[in-house]
C-alpha cells in the first residue's frame, strides 16, 4: 500500500525532524549490519566454497525486515525519502500556486532550502527566497 504525501506547512515540516534524525540515526546502523552480514557470508561462501546455512540467511532475512519497518516508518511520516544514506528528505508544500519540496538533509537543525517538483538537493534555494 502506497502511503499518500502529505501537504506541509513549513512548521509541520520542522516539527518531524528530531524523529526524522532518529529513524535516520537507526536506519544508518541498521543498513551497516545488513552490509556487514551480507559481506560475511559472501566472504564466508566464497572461501568456504559452501553455501551460508539457514541460520546465518534467516538472520539476514531478519535484518532486511528491520530496515524495511524503519523505512516503513519514515514514509508514514508523509514525507519522501529521497536519499537514505544521504538522509535528504523533501516535504510536500505549496507556495501560493505553485507546488514546491521543502528540502531537509539529515543533521541540518531545521529546513534553510526548498526547491521545485522537478527539481532536486543541488538545485535548492534559501528559504529566504520564499514567502512562507
Amino acid at each position: 500500500m502506497n502511503t499518500p504525501f502529505k501537504v506541509f506547512s513549513l512548521d509541520e515540516a520542522n516539527s518531524l525532524i528530531p524523529q526524522l534524525q532518529a529513524l535516520l540515526d537507526d536506519l544508518e546502523k541498521k543498513q551497516e549490519s545488513f552490509h556487514k552480514l551480507q559481506d560475511e557470508l559472501f566472504f564466508e561462501e566464497l572461501l568456504d566454497d559452501s553455501p551460508p546455512s539457514e541460520v546465518q540467511l534467516q538472520e539476514l532475512e531478519q535484518t532486511l525486515h528491520r530496515l524495511e519497518k524503519e523505512l516503513k516508518e519514515i514514509r508514514s511520516l508523509g514525507c519522501l525519502l529521497r536519499h537514505p544514506e544521504r538522509g535528504l528528505v523533501d516535504f510536500l508544500a505549496k507556495a501560493g500556486e505553485e507546488w514546491i519540496y521543502f528540502c531537509w538533509r539529515r543533521g541540518e537543525r531545521d529546513i534553510q532550502f526548498y526547491h521545485s517538483l522537478r527539481g532536486g538537493y543541488f538545485e535548492r534555494k534559501p528559504l529566504a527566497q520564499f514567502d512562507k
